[in-house]
C-alpha cells in the first residue's frame, strides 16, 4: 500500500514539473511562431509593393488610359494631348493599386508614417520635372516636383509606391508599429501617338505570260566572287556638356541632396568635388560624401569649402539619374539654413571633364530672443544751490572795536 502510494506521488511531482517546464517555454515559442508569421507577411508586403510598381510603369509606357477618369475629371472626352496625359496619371494608378493586392493598405490614411500608408507617384524625366525620392528616417515619401507628369513618347516615365506596412506581433508592434517599403520602376514610353504600318500585304504582280521556245544561250562564265564588305562600326556619339547637369537640388533635415542627370549615351565618373556650406555652430562639420547610395568620401570636414579630387568610384550611366547626397553632423539643429554651393566635375573617359554646378538656400534658423538693454543712465538732479542771505533791513553791524578814547593831557592854561 505504501509503495502504491509513493508512485503516485512520484506521477504527480513529474506532472507538475512538466506544467512548469511548458509554461516557462510557452512564451519562447510562441514569439518564434509570431516572428516567422511576421517575416512572411513581410516578404508579401514587399513583393507586393514591387508587383504594383511593375505593373503600373507596364501600363504607363503604353500610353493609355481609361476614358472614364476624362469623364471625372473634364466631364467630357478627352479631346487633347494635355487632358489625355492628365487621365492617364489616375489610370496608371488604378494599375498600380491592382498590382499590389493582399497587403494591409489603407485610403483613408493620408499621414505618411502611419501604418496603412499607400501612396503612387508617377513621373516623367521631362524638363524642369524632377522624382523626389523618400527618406524613412524623416519619413517623407516620394514625390513629383513641380507636379506629376505621365511622360510623352521618348521620355522616361517613373512610378514610385510607399508603403508603411504594420506589424502585429504584440510585442514587436509596441516598439516598432510599421515598417516603410518603397518600389519604383522606370521605363521609355512608347511612340504611341505615331502612325505605324505594320503587316502589310506583299503587292499583287500581274500574270506572267509564256514565253516561247527560245534557243538554249552557251554558258557564260561565273563572275568571280567579289568580297563582302565588312561592318562599318557605328561611331558612339560625343558627350555634350549640355546634357549633363544637376536637375534639383534640396535640404532634407541635416542632409543636402541633388540629382545628377547624365542625358550622353557615354558614363560619367566623377573627377572632382567642391562644395561650401555655412559654418552655423563652431563643432558643425561634414560627415560623407555619398553617390547612389555609397559612400566615396569619409567627411569629418569642420571648415568650409569641402572637396574631394581624382575619385574615380562613382558615375552617372548615360540615360540615368544619381542622387548625390552629403550629411552634416553637430548642427544647431534641423533643419538646417544658409546657402551650400556644388560644383562636381564629371569625366568622360577619352573623351573629358564637364563641370556642373548648382547652390540651394535654407530659411533663416532661430534668431536670438531681445537682449536685455540697460536703462537709462540716472542723471543727477540739478546742484543745489545756496539759499541768499535775507537782505531786508539793514545788516547788521559788525562787531567793530570802538575807537580808544581822548586820554587827558596837560594843556597849560590860558594867560
Amino acid at each position: 500500500m505504501r509503495k502504491a502510494f509513493n508512485h503516485f506521488i512520484s506521477r504527480k511531482k513529474f506532472r507538475a514539473q512538466g506544467l512548469v517546464e511548458f509554461a516557462l517555454i510557452l512564451p519562447v515559442l510562441l514569439l518564434l511562431m509570431f516572428s516567422i508569421i511576421e517575416i512572411a507577411r513581410l516578404l508579401h508586403a514587399w513583393l507586393a509593393v514591387e508587383n504594383g510598381a511593375r505593373y503600373g510603369v507596364r501600363y504607363a509606357v503604353t500610353g493609355e488610359f481609361d476614358v472614364n477618369h476624362c469623364q471625372a475629371l473634364y466631364s467630357t472626352n478627352c479631346d487633347n494631348e494635355a487632358e489625355e496625359d492628365g487621365a492617364r496619371i489616375p489610370s496608371i494608378k488604378d494599375v498600380a493599386q491592382v498590382g499590389a493586392v493582399a497587403i494591409l493598405k489603407n485610403s483613408s490614411v493620408t499621414t505618411v508614417g502611419d501604418p496603412g500608408y499607400f501612396k503612387v507617384e508617377v513621373c516623367s524625366s521631362k524638363v524642369g520635372v524632377a522624382l523626389l525620392p523618400p527618406d524613412p528616417n524623416v519619413p517623407t515619401a516620394a514625390t513629383c516636383v513641380p507636379s506629376e507628369d505621365p511622360g510623352g513618347p521618348g521620355d522616361r516615365v517613373t512610378v514610385s509606391i510607399d508603403f508603411d506596412h504594420p506589424l502585429i506581433t504584440p510585442m514587436i508592434s509596441n516598439l516598432w508599429p510599421n515598417l516603410h517599403l518603397n518600389a519604383k520602376r522606370e521605363g521609355i514610353v512608347e511612340q504611341y501617338r505615331t502612325a505605324r504600318v505594320v503587316g502589310l500585304p506583299a503587292t499583287a504582280a500581274p500574270p506572267t505570260p509564256t514565253a516561247s521556245n527560245t534557243a538554249t544561250p552557251t554558258n557564260t562564265a561565273t563572275p568571280s566572287n567579289t568580297p563582302t564588305p565588312s561592318n562599318t562600326p557605328t561611331p558612339t556619339p560625343t558627350p555634350d556638356c549640355s546634357d549633363i547637369y544637376i536637375s534639383s537640388m534640396w535640404i532634407s533635415g541635416d542632409d543636402v541632396r541633388a540629382n545628377v542627370r547624365n542625358n550622353n549615351v557615354a558614363p560619367a565618373w566623377i573627377d572632382y568635388t567642391w562644395f561650401t556650406w555655412p559654418e552655423l555652430s563652431g563643432s558643425m562639420y561634414v560627415n560623407y560624401f555619398r553617390l547612389d547610395g555609397s559612400n566615396y568620401y569619409g567627411g569629418n570636414d569642420n571648415s568650409s569649402p569641402t572637396n574631394r579630387s581624382e575619385d574615380s568610384s562613382k558615375d552617372v550611366g548615360g540615360g540615368d539619374t544619381e542622387q548625390w547626397r552629403t550629411d552634416f553632423g553637430g548642427e544647431p539643429y534641423e533643419p538646417i539654413w544658409g546657402t551650400y554651393n556644388l560644383t562636381l566635375d564629371m569625366l568622360f573617359p577619352g573623351w573629358g571633364t564637364c563641370s556642373i554646378s548648382d547652390s540651394v538656400s535654407g530659411p533663416q534658423g532661430p534668431t536670438p530672443g531681445p537682449t536685455n538693454t540697460p536703462g537709462p543712465t540716472r542723471t543727477p538732479g540739478p546742484t543745489r544751490t545756496p539759499r541768499p542771505t535775507n537782505t531786508s533791513g539793514p545788516p547788521p553791524p559788525s562787531n567793530t572795536p570802538p575807537p580808544p578814547a581822548a586820554t587827558a593831557t596837560d594843556v597849560p592854561p590860558p594867560e
